[in-house]
């Protein structure tokens, strides 16, 4: 279940000027989230990655598998590592625009959901499903 609270949220937000509500992310605990996974895709870390420019390791792209949007619901921050995976492109466009998402949400979920619960962050895979759809 989720951990829900009525006080002020734990984690900080903004808001922009258009008025969409934005929250603060620490780029520490994203390079962290990468470079733990060797700067593979998480989904299958076979999955073919180009070399970025500056630093020769291979490009992927940080994700919080439970959605910064939900930070709300949650007593704990949802910016730290065990909430974040490293997936090359084509995963992470797959999981927030691709038809077969579930596939990869549910094998990255059950992969990380002992890491989750660690750190306080309690949701089922159908919570989570329900938050990408």
């Amino acid at each position: 279940p989720y951990t829900f609270h009525t006080f002020q949220s734990f984690y900080s937000s903004i808001f922009s000027p258009n008025g969409i509500k934005t929250y603060i992310r620490d780029r520490k605990v994203a390079m962290n989230a990468l470079k733990k996974a060797n700067h593979k895709c998480e989904v299958d870390s076979e999955h073919e990655v180009f070399l970025r420019r500056n630093v020769e390791v291979g490009y992927t792209e940080s994700h919080h598998l439970v959605p910064m949007a939900y930070s709300d619901i949650f007593d704990v921050s949802l910016d730290v590592e065990e909430n974040m995976v490293s997936l090359c492109s084509h995963c992470h466009n797959l999981l927030h625009y691709g038809k077969d998402f579930e596939r990869v949400l549910e094998k990255l979920y059950y992969e990380r959901v002992n890491h989750l619960n660690k750190v306080g962050i309690y949701i089922s895979f159908d919570q989570l499903r329900e938050m990408y759809l």
